[in-house]
């Protein structure tokens, strides 16, 4: 299964708190939303671009984009999940990519 993570766009590690992430935004979403007094406001309004290069530049934004791709502390109440689960979410996310693609949408 060759996922990217959700939030940066590094290859993901895994399924954790309900969307696929690696390793760092896993760990990054674990450690901030037990304590958003770090999180600061954003200098540019909210509008830094998050990936592999720049991903550690806003904490306000990398953790707005966790939260944009469905993560949350919710997510992870089930307990790991099982290879089928991850598959289905993979296809559904294919299969939901080909019907914009096919409509032209986000072209």
């Amino acid at each position: 299964m060759n996922q990217l993570c959700k939030v940066c766009g590094e290859p993901a590690a895994g399924f954790h708190f309900g969307a696929f992430t690696c390793e760092g935004c896993k760990s990054f979403f674990g450690r901030t939303y037990n304590n958003l007094s770090q999180v600061h406001e954003c200098k540019n309004g909210g509008q830094c671009v998050i990936n592999k290069q720049n991903r550690t530049s806003c904490k306000a934004c990398r953790l707005r984009k966790c939260l944009m791709v469905g993560m949350s502390k919710s997510g992870s109440r089930y307990g790991r999940r099982s290879n089928w689960f991850k598959i289905h979410c993979l296809l559904q996310e294919q299969q939901s990519n080909s019907t914009r693609a096919s409509m032209g949408v986000g072209a």
